[in-house]
Formats: structure tokens, sequence, C-alpha cells
């Protein structure tokens, strides 16, 4: 099976971690350092329901020669999140797949294989991105859900027009971890009913985390989270296994994560890195279902 070169693939996998989190994580960061349904064209009356969107208006330019992420672009690096009419953002061609044809948004997209890409393909050249959808799509634009799925079939139909791409799923198993209970049982502290949380890097469940790095150690503090939330933090620190919640927890907790001694990091075993086992958690490897993208046909976008 053909993955993308590791360089490309390790870019990808750190800059999927930071804009999950967001800016609290960059701050933090810098100083420390299933099957997929969403693809199938559907249609639906309520506008507020609709799968698949096109931009009205879409604009891709390349990004020149010897740029820097650090350079101080008002254009947003990476940026996963639609605007209020459409997107802008600053991506490589990797990252638009991804966008596209993730089937559960961004934690998945360091679990994707993809065969037969072009050549050019883990080049990492850059584009800019400025679309905009049309005033019938706005109401649900605006009230599409957290996976993103308008935009996900916006950025498939752009790939499909300006680079020609043609592609195809084919069903596989991909390695993953299992969030399970250890031997002794859950060491997790229950959210009190009703508890004001801090501010921080808010949760998909509601929950928040608040982090902070001190001699080379970040310590994220979760405040009302729920199991699932652990297992998408964990995901984003793995580069090519996702984390699934097996624990059958479904309550809201308040517990701590921090990671490991700076100078005896494994690169290799990055959960080894932020350990669980404090919480009464285990983390147990194994296979779930998932899909490698095939590509049959795909050029370089033009430059508009």
């Amino acid at each position: 099976m053909e993955r993308m070169p590791s360089k490309q693939f390790l870019c990808f996998s750190l800059a999927s971690l930071c804009l999950t989190l967001g800016p609290a994580l960059l701050s933090v960061s810098a100083a420390a350092q299933g099957s997929n349904t969403a693809h199938v064209e559907q249609t639906s009356s309520d506008a507020g329901k609709k799968k698949e969107v096109k931009f009205e208006v879409v604009s891709i330019r390349p990004v020149k020669p010897g740029w820097s992420p650090y350079d101080g672009s008002p254009v947003p690096l990476s940026n996963t999140n639609p605007t209020a009419d459409g997107f802008t953002a600053r991506l490589t061609i990797w990252q638009m797949m991804m966008i596209a044809y993730a089937p559960e948004g961004i934690n998945s997209w360091a679990s994707i294989p993809m065969i037969n890409a072009p050549k050019w393909f883990g080049d990492g050249d850059w584009y800019d991105i400025n679309a905009h959808v049309s005033d019938d799509d706005l109401a649900a634009w605006r009230n599409q859900d957290s996976k993103h799925e308008l935009l996900s079939s916006a950025m498939r139909a752009v790939l499909k027009e300006r680079c020609k791409l043609a592609i195809h799923e084919q069903p596989t198993e991909i390695p993953d971890y299992k969030l399970v209970i250890g031997k002794k049982g859950p060491k997790l502290q229950a959210t009190a009913p009703g508890s004001a949380l801090p501010s921080g890097v808010k949760l998909k469940s509601g929950g928040v985390m608040v982090g902070e790095t001190r001699d080379g150690r970040t310590t994220w503090r979760f405040h009302g989270a729920t199991m699932e939330d652990l297992a998408w933090f964990l995901t984003n620190l793995t580069q090519d296994r996702p984390v699934h919640d097996g624990t059958g927890l479904t309550g809201r907790y308040d517990f701590m994560l921090q990671s490991g001694d700076p100078h005896s990091r494994d690169i290799d075993h990055p959960l080894d890195n932020w350990p669980i086992d404090h919480l009464g958690l285990e983390a147990k490897p194994g296979k779930s279902p998932g899909f490698t993208l095939v590509v049959d046909h795909m050029e370089k976008p033009d430059a508009d």
C-alpha cells in the first residue's frame, strides 16, 4: 500500500493538531514544541439539511516559491473552518483532499492512506483559496455541523472541476487505538453538576481544556470533558492511527494530562509521551474499518 512521503505526512499531522486545537494550543506548543457515508450525494427540500453545496465563486492561486508559513501572511494557514459566506485558507493539495474526503472531519485525516497519487502531489506546494457560496446556500452553510460536511462537498467539487480529479474508495482496515478502562478501573473525577467552566479551548462536547507549559512540559487540564474528547485529543497526537473511545463511560469528567520528560520523548510512539494510566485508562492497538483513496486521475489546479 502506497502512502504519502513521510516528510509530507509528518507536516500534515502536526498541522492537523495545531488547527484542531486552535490558537490556545499554538501558543503553548510553540513554547514546548467508520465507513464513509458523507460522500454520497443527497438532497433535501429543507435548506438547513443540505448535504451537497458548490462554491459559486472560487479563486485558487499558487503561493510564490520560497514562501514560509511564518511570514506573517494574513491568509489563514491551513484553515479548516468555513467563513460566514465561504472559505478562505492557504492549503496544500493534500490538505484540500483531506478536507474533501476525510469521513469524520479533521480527526481522521492522518488515518487515510492514498494510492496512485501523482508524483507532484508530495511536493508540498501551497495555494491561496478564496471561495464564496451563493445566497441561496448561505442559510445551510452557516448552520452546518462541526464536521463541516458542506465545506467537504464544496471542496470535492473544486477538486473535480479545477484538478480534473477522478477518485474512488477502496474498503480496507486501518490501524487504530481503542481507549479502554484499565484492570483497576477508571480513576476519573466527575464534573460537579452546574460547575462553571474556565476560559480555554472549547471541546466538541462543550467542555473546555486549558493548557500551560513549564520547564519543557505541557499540561492540559480538561473540564467537563467526555471520553470522546479524550480520544479526539489523543488522535491528534498520533501520525497515522486514530483513537476510538471504547470505555463505555458516558459522563463528564475533570482530569489532567501532562507530557513526559522532554529529553526522553519517543517519536515513534507518541501516545507514550502523554501517559493516561493515572486515569485508569489504556490505549490498546487494534484495527477498524476504513478506506483507501484511489486516485484515477488528477492535475495541478489552474491558477486564476
